[in-house]
This record gives C-alpha cells, structure tokens and sequence, in this order.
C-alpha cells in the first residue's frame, strides 16, 4: 500500500489541499474482513487521518457492502477552546474514465466528535466491476481536497473522569427520633465523613416543589472536605428509609460532586400520606431512619 499526490485529472482545484491515496493489492484488504484502514497526512497545519473501509453495510440494505471514506482529526489537533469547520470534496477515483465518484461533505471537529464518515460511496460490485475504472491492477485510489477552513474559538471544557479498581463505600444512618419537629423547611443532619469527604442528608419535610411529597438529598459539604478535586469526585449513591418492619424504601444515582454543584437527589422522594401512614412502617411514634449508602469510584478534571 502507498500515498502520493497524483491528481488522476481531478476538478476543481489541485496542489497543497489535494492528497490522493493509492492502495496496491485492494483484494487481499477484502480478504482480511470487516473494518477501516487507516493513513495519516498533513495539510494546513493540522494532522489528519484518511480511513477507507471497503465493506460498509450502513445501506438500507444489509446484503448489499459499500466502499466508504472517514476523515479525522489527530487528538493532538484539537483543543477544547475551539472548533475546526471543514470543507472537503471527497474522491474515489475512475482512474480509466475519469468518472470520479465525488461527494462534498462540511463537518465540525471537536475534542468529542474527531471523526466524519462519509458511508456508501461505490457499491463493491461496481467497483470490482472491470468495466469501470475504479479497481485498475488491484489498485485503488481515493482522495481528500480540503476546499475550506476555519477554526472557531468556543468556550469550550473537556471533562474527563477517572474511574480507580478500587471502590471507597460507606453508610451513614440518621435517626430521628420526632419527625414533627423537624426544622422547615430544610433540616441537616450531622455531617459524616466518607473516603475522605464530609457529607449530609438534607430532607425538607414539606417538599421542594411539591408540598405532597417528602424531598431528600444527598449534599457534599465542600468546607469541610479536604482535597476535594475542584472538577468532582464521581459517587454512587442510595438513599432510604427504613421501614422498621419490612423492606427500606430507597433510590440510587450516581452523580458527580463538586465545587459548583455539591447536592443531589430527590425533590419527591416519597409522597407524604406514604410516609405519615404508620401501615407503611416509616414512621412509628414520631421516630423514623434516613439512610445514605455511598460509593466513591471515581474522579473528573476538567480542561479548558
């Protein structure tokens, strides 16, 4: 397999934003099955990558395989802080007839989205067809002409989250012994230290956006936690009451904590005729337990 610059008599405009790809011996790349062949290459400054898979089966119908062609860009390209828009005419070359098959495709490249797929360029049937000039001695030629581009300046932040082997887990039970005389319409329970953070419940009694409904949350005390990673620390977590006769009533999430965001939870966690009826086991004389079971596993940084 090689690269060159021959243009293969192709429209439109030619030298600096022009490379062409050869690949010698196109059957034994069908031969080694399903996927994308891939080569890098440079043009205006930036570092690009040219893939061609020979057996796509994105068409409406799945027996029937196309010769597609993705560009990308290097990660090394990239920054969050911008954008790169992109014009390309994309070829497969006839390179008898000079019956390019020629799409023209625009595409913005960011840190989470570096790569476009142009699918179902040539049927393989046609292409294999001798009667055309796509396939000449087991040779194909596919080409990328950068027609324009831009780089935009965005406010941009990449967030990327650690996750370790292993998993720090605590609980923490609160118990009230006279639900009534709760603080309202936000009460706190004493702050618990796990895997290095302090925490509280916090329940509003009479909810938060809905009076029908007891609301209950899990909140990050970020005064008293040290070395709190200013991005977020990633936790799993499952909040209950429990009944003192049966089966406890709970909720799980996982969320990342934070700096700027230290709480989460559930506005309506239980409705309150639930909780109050002393059927249910919640409540019993006035006394019930909030429980949070917590999971740390893993950690996020954010990059401008």
């Amino acid at each position: 397999m090689g690269s060159s610059y021959s243009c293969f008599g192709v429209p439109g405009q030619s030298g600096r934003n022009l490379f062409t790809w050869k690949i010698d011996g196109f059957t034994s790349l069908l031969e080694k099955g399903e996927g994308s062949t891939n080569t890098p290459f440079d043009m205006e400054g930036i570092r690009w990558q040219l893939s061609l898979n020979p057996q796509d089966k994105k068409s409406a119908d799945p027996s029937s395989k196309h010769v597609s062609v993705g560009i990308s860009v290097s990660p090394f390209s990239l920054r969050p802080s911008y954008m790169l828009q992109a014009r390309f005419r994309i070829f497969i070359y006839d390179q008898k007839y000079g019956r390019h098959s020629i799409r023209e495709v625009g595409h913005t490249y960011q840190t989470t989205c570096r790569t476009m797929e142009v699918s179902c360029m040539v049927p393989l049937q046609k292409l294999e067809n001798p009667s055309f000039g796509f396939l000449v001695n087991n040779t194909i030629a596919v080409g990328v002409e950068l027609i324009n581009l831009k780089k935009v300046a965005c406010n941009g932040i990449e967030r990327s989250t650690f996750i370790p082997k292993n998993i720090i887990s605590g609980s923490h039970s609160w118990y009230i012994d006279d639900f009534s005389q709760l603080k309202k319409p936000t009460a706190y329970s004493e702050p618990f230290e796990i895997g290095g953070y302090t925490w509280r419940l916090k329940l509003q009694p009479e909810g938060k956006l809905n009076k029908n409904y007891v609301s209950m949350y899990l909140e990050l005390d970020k005064s008293r936690s040290q070395h709190l990673p200013s991005d977020g620390v990633l936790v799993e977590f499952v909040l209950s009451i429990k009944k003192q006769a049966a089966r406890a009533y709970r909720g799980k999430s996982r969320f990342i904590f934070s700096t700027k965001a230290t709480g989460w939870g559930y506005a309506e966690f239980i409705k309150i005729e639930e909780f109050l009826d002393p059927t249910n086991g919640y409540l019993i004389k006035g006394t019930c337990t909030f429980e949070a079971k917590v999971n740390i596993f893993g950690f996020a940084t954010d990059r401008a």
